[in-house]
């Protein structure tokens, strides 16, 4: 595959260094660099971006205009598997950057081995087949991205799954038997009973609820809410150090 990216950056010296980083990288043999695009601010960027046009993005935070963070949430609206890595001067994670699903961070000056690393990690990221999750619903059997969804639901005898292009697929099977695959993978978090989330889908933990991008609003138990609340803040976390690659895999 050709890896191709997006430097967001104002200053022309540090696109200039990141630039140089990416050229070079020694890619795996089943990869290579496509195209490097610089853009000067994030509306540049978006006022022509259509998803899938980059399979990474490095976005520097501090621009002026819109900041990194506040564009980098834009662009996922428009484009949800593009990677996303913050770059900035501060080493300090910033909770702003939590709702955009960042894939790494790195700190200014760009270093070559973190620049390799996040490279070497899109890669495998990108060639990883996409979980998927068998389901029964009436007679067809059927297999859903475990990405497209966004809350599993215990309903009666059936498991209502909630996805993320607004349909609701009821499956035939226990609760406990969807739970169990779900949370093999680390982006799904049960947050009550009969509900497990995706954590890449919560737009912002309101200490009793999880807010999700399309408008759900699930609840959070009561008994055990501190230690629910502290699975999403840890997740978010890892995700942010770069952790787990895309979509929250191993």
């Amino acid at each position: 595959m050709k890896l191709d990216i997006a430097v967001v950056e104002d200053m022309q010296s540090d696109a200039g260094r990141l630039k140089r980083c990416i050229a070079a990288w020694q890619p795996p043999e089943t990869a290579a660099i496509g195209r490097v695009d610089w853009f000067k601010s994030g509306e540049e960027l978006l006022d022509q971006y259509m998803p899938d046009a980059f399979h990474l993005v490095f976005m520097d935070v501090y621009m002026s205009g819109l900041n990194g963070f506040e564009m980098a949430q834009r662009l996922r609206m428009r484009d949800a598997r593009v990677l996303i890595v913050f770059i900035t001067t501060s080493t300090e994670f910033n909770v702003e950057a939590f709702s955009a699903q960042p894939f790494g961070y790195i700190v200014k000056p760009c270093d070559e081995q973190r620049v390799w690393a996040v490279l070497d990690n899109a890669v495998r990221a990108l060639c990883v087949d996409e979980p998927l999750l068998p389901v029964r619903s009436g007679r067809a059997e059927l297999s859903v991205p475990l990405r497209a969804i966004t809350a599993a639901v215990a309903r009666g005898h059936a498991v209502e799954l909630y996805l993320d292009d607004g349909q609701v697929m009821s499956c035939s099977a226990t609760f406990a038997e969807v739970e169990a695959q779900l949370l093999a993978q680390p982006r799904f978090l049960t947050c009550n009973r009969g509900v497990v989330v995706n954590m890449d889908c919560v737009q912002r933990c309101d200490n009793d609820v999880f807010r999700m991008k399309n408008g759900q609003i699930w609840p959070i138990r009561v008994r055990g809410r501190a230690a629910v609340v502290d699975a999403f803040a840890q997740y978010q976390i890892l995700r942010l150090r770069g952790s787990f690659r895309r979509m929250g895999e191993k």
